[in-house]
């Protein structure tokens, strides 16, 4: 009996965190902040994503959470699909997610709740962003001093 359950939670589990549809689309497990998503699944197991072109603020800089928040509204209860299959120098996947066609990389630099990243070559993104700034969109509505690209922050506050 014990290895009836034992099989049959093991089935659940496997179940719980295939592919979310053989069409190549995922689910959201947990959005870590405003560039960064854990998916579900590949080969059975959760995965981490990074946003492809953007970089969020991070945890302790301003509008960290509400980027974050506006990533997490975007995703959930959504199918997405990954664009793009390079990986970073962590092991997460760097992709543009996109939801009912929608790019939702562009999305966040659009409004304001993401810089594109510094060294993207991309120039639509880079125009997204002149005019969410231009409109003072998201974090572009902070005061100047409270404003910083996430990577000059992070070189300012190594982890430890």
């Amino acid at each position: 009996m014990i290895r009836f359950w034992l099989f049959f939670a093991l089935l659940c589990l496997a179940l719980s965190c295939s592919q979310a549809d053989p069409a190549g689309t995922y689910k959201l497990v947990y959005v870590q902040d405003g560039d960064s998503v854990v998916l579900c699944c590949e080969r059975g197991k959760k995965f981490t994503v990074r946003l492809l072109d953007i970089d969020a603020p991070e945890r302790y800089q301003p509008y960290a959470e509400k980027s974050k928040a506006l990533l997490k509204n975007l995703l959930e209860g959504e199918r997405l699909k990954l664009l793009g299959d390079k990986s970073d120098r962590y092991g997460r996947r760097l992709a543009i997610i996109e939801v009912d066609g929608d790019n939702i990389n562009e999305k966040m630099v659009s409004s304001g709740a993401a810089w594109v990243w510094k060294y993207s070559n991309n120039r639509h993104m880079r125009s997204l962003q002149q005019e969410a700034k231009e409109r003072k969109l998201g974090l572009w509505a902070l005061p100047e001093e409270q404003r910083q690209d996430p990577s000059d922050w992070r070189k300012a506050h190594p982890r430890k």
